[in-house]
């Protein structure tokens, strides 16, 4: 019995020193890590394995947002804090050569550390090495270059007729609905919609979100389930390892799975009907098949990954600029008033809008401006410097995550003054040239700007200035005008709102 005891006390004794010893190496790495950025300025740690995780979560329980908590604490700390979780160091600036440097001239690479959750999420392949989360600058240089042609603005004016036809699905459904009594969420509108154009224009599917309202389809509730998945996983450091989450998680790879296996059947079969020599549409699906066949060395999956990003980028970022557009207009008459008599007086009733309609449309591209100054879909963008760099005195070493939001230069008083009122005069020629460079990027700078910024663009106009021309709207007395961060900013609850026609909607 003796001898167990002391067996079992030297076993004892052996695991303890190796915790010891293990968070003895932990401390001294998270020691060395952070006193590279001890001359930067920032909230206090307020646990030292933790870093500023509890600062982070007491902001989230208050029903602020991680770019509202930016913008929070670049009020505070300046144009240059720091901010670390575990053993990470992250630097947040506002600084407007700083944002030149690491996004334009300085071409340094993406953040893979703020990207690992998109890349793969929960151990599933998600971007994978799509254009957007592409680290190799090198690689990304030749595969953009590949899929330029796809967005050029001479190939997308051939995309009208699909556009407009799919556009006025939406319009005929909203007609019917438009009693005055009955409540639509125009962010669930929207979300049908630009899914089912980005299906149609892109890949050649008719999706029929719009039409089909009886239940969603399992490509809309994939790519749903797996935006909740990152938000939950971004929020909570500690999501995978609690029990209560497993099933979730559980459905969230199910979901992914799904995407995965959809993409690439949608590939496959086209490659098959080009190499048979069938007749297919001119779409960017077209494009990218053929860009493999002339480039054989291209991976499979990479071009997967691709076309899942085109399809969850493409529809999620244009359905929340728009649901955010018709909450700032309802709350400025005078706004909405004067974008309707310029609607009117461009196209009068015409039904079908053309590329050259809406680019006449100079107010209506103010609006657009604007409500992506105060709502910016995709709010942050993250770099890390190839080399040691200096911003604003401090030196940041290389390699560090390095974060600008558009959203936080967008509402500080020194570049756009009364920054949270609703001005697309903002945006006129002469004013437009006055703003700080570099404080505006919603579609963030430089060659990584993102390759959808045109099509996106002339989207969204066309389907505001079709709303605009045909409906009076009123927002819900429940309507929350918060904002809601998951992944991308959306407006709490839906803009939910009552539809009405217009007198001179002739149907």
């Amino acid at each position: 019995l003796y001898r167990t005891t002391m067996d079992w006390l030297f076993v004892l004794g052996v695991v303890i020193s190796v915790v010891l010893c293990v968070l003895t190496f932990i401390s001294i790495y998270i020691i060395h890590g952070r006193r590279k950025y001890s001359h930067i300025p920032g909230p206090p740690i307020d646990n030292f394995f933790l870093g500023n995780f509890h600062l982070f979560n007491k902001y989230m329980k208050e029903g602020m947002f991680f770019s509202a908590m930016t913008l929070d604490l670049c009020k505070k700390y300046g144009p240059v804090f720091k901010m670390s979780f575990m053993q990470a160091t992250f630097v947040f600036t506002s600084d407007p050569q700083a944002v030149r440097e690491l996004q334009i001239t300085g071409n340094h690479p993406k953040s893979y550390i703020t990207l690992e959750g998109i890349i793969y999420l929960f151990r599933e392949r998600f971007f994978g090495k799509s254009l957007v989360s592409e680290i190799d600058q090198k690689v990304w240089v030749w595969r953009r270059q590949l899929m330029n042609p796809c967005f050029q603005k001479s190939y997308l004016r051939g995309l009208e007729s699909a556009l407009n036809t799919e556009i006025d699905l939406l319009i005929t459904r909203l007609a019917g609905l438009a009693d005055g009594k009955t409540k639509v969420s125009m962010l669930d509108e929207f979300n049908h919609l630009t899914l089912d154009i980005i299906g149609k224009i892109a890949f050649g599917m008719e999706m029929n979100n719009v039409v089909n309202r009886t239940e969603k389809s399992e490509f809309t509730k994939a790519i749903q389930l797996c935006f909740r998945g990152i938000s939950e996983n971004v929020t909570d450091p500690f999501f995978t390892f609690k029990i209560s989450n497993w099933s979730f998680i559980k459905d969230v790879r199910k979901a992914l799975r799904f995407l995965r296996v959809f993409s690439k059947q949608c590939f496959e079969e086209r490659k098959a009907a080009i190499e048979r020599g069938d007749y297919t549409p001119d779409d960017i699906l077209n494009h990218i098949v053929k860009m493999k066949l002339e480039n054989p060395e291209l991976d499979d999956e990479v071009i997967v990954d691709d076309i899942i990003v085109f399809f969850v980028a493409g529809q999620e970022t244009t359905a929340c600029l728009l649901s955010f557009t018709m909450i700032c207009l309802w709350q400025n008459k005078d706004v909405l008033k004067r974008l309707r008599t310029e609607v009117y007086d461009a196209v009068g009733m015409k039904s079908y809008l053309s590329i050259e309609d809406v680019n006449k449309m100079k107010y209506l591209d103010m609006v657009i401006k604007e409500s992506l100054r105060l709502y910016p879909p995709g709010p942050n963008t993250f770099r890390e410097p190839k080399h040691d760099i200096e911003i604003l005195g401090y030196k940041i070493p290389a390699g560090t995550p390095i974060a600008m939001s558009t959203y936080v230069s967008s509402r500080l008083e020194q570049y756009f003054p009364d920054p949270l009122k609703f001005f697309p005069d903002r945006f006129s020629p002469d004013a437009e040239n006055k703003i700080t460079s570099y404080t505006y990027y919603p579609f963030t700078l430089g060659p990584r700007t993102c390759i959808g910024k045109s099509f996106a663009e002339i989207e969204a106009k066309i389907i505001l200035a079709k709303i605009i021309q045909r409906f009076n709207f009123e927002m819900d007395p429940g309507q929350s005008f918060d904002i809601e961060e998951s992944t991308t900013l959306k407006p709490k609850g839906g803009a939910v709102c009552t539809l009405t026609l217009c007198d001179s909607f002739e149907g």
